[in-house]
């Protein structure tokens, strides 16, 4: 499907249509249709695990069944991941990373932080539909630094879509927390496993573990070069704060703007 797809765009009366403005109207049938053979879901496989996404829109669909290029970063999470941790997934968006952790889970507990409304309801139902209650929750809340409220900057509405990053004149009121306070507070229990996936504010989401964070035995985190220095730090800076914290830190792959890093406790 996908070729073909590819062949159409290529194509002299797909020229034709884009020409005649009737492109958009036919691309949006298209994808109606697709989804609605799906059954509006997507069903998607690692290893000996399988999940079903909620798949409502193109931008989730493709999300779902691309794993955002991320599928070996999974993978290796998986590896990681022990029957009774605790994982924090950290801008956990609409659960392509925490579904899977779930399937993985017996007597632990994965903890789904994402604050935008849209994203977070369509986390719930993803999880309900793969992972046995008791298993998850999602907290409807950013984590960084400090606790008390802030904004989140929002780009696209729809389920699964834009970037989403906390800012000081973003659209949206929200709720801030540090980890130490959550952990502390007995809200959460503490955590064994962190991903990371914050647009830039990875360093200020590790600070406000405190002390907690010598409990943690891995960490993985999506860093951006430019988005990092809109927060005042920097990829390197990010990767040092975790050395100095015990980690050994790894480059799963690397992008022009991004790169995945694996952050394990150091062997004596």
């Amino acid at each position: 499907m996908p070729n073909l797809e590819r062949q159409a765009a290529r194509s002299r009366l797909w020229s034709f249509c884009k020409q005649t403005g009737i492109a958009p109207v036919l691309a949006t049938l298209y994808w109606h249709v697709k989804l609605a053979l799906h059954l509006w879901s997507a069903s998607v496989s690692i290893g000996d695990y399988t999940v079903e996404f909620a798949a409502d829109t193109r931008t989730e669909y493709q999300r779902a069944t691309s794993l955002i290029g991320e599928r070996e970063v999974v993978k290796s999470l998986l590896t990681d991941v022990r029957e009774s941790d605790v994982v924090y997934d950290i801008g956990a968006n609409i659960g392509t990373h925490t579904c899977f952790v779930g399937k993985g889970l017996r007597e632990g507990i994965v903890v789904a932080f994402e604050p935008m409304p849209t994203n977070a309801a369509h986390l719930r139902h993803n999880l309900s539909m793969n992972v046995p209650t008791g298993r998850w929750v999602v907290a409807e809340f950013a984590l960084s630094n400090e606790d008390g409220y802030g904004t989140l900057a929002v780009e696209g509405q729809r389920y699964g879509e834009g970037r989403h990053a906390l800012s000081s004149n973003g659209e949206l009121d929200i709720e801030i927390c540090r980890g130490e306070t959550l952990v502390e507070s007995g809200r959460y229990p503490a955590p064994n496993i962190l991903k990371i996936d914050v647009e830039g504010a990875e360093l200020k989401v590790l600070q406000g573990f405190g002390d907690i964070l010598s409990e943690v035995r891995v960490v993985y985190a999506e860093l951006h070069h430019d988005l990092s220095a809109a927060y005042g730090t920097s990829t390197e800076e990010i990767e040092e704060y975790l050395c100095d914290h015990g980690f050994d830190v790894k480059r799963l792959n690397e992008r022009s703007d991004a790169y995945h890093i694996r952050a394990t406790r150091s062997q004596g």
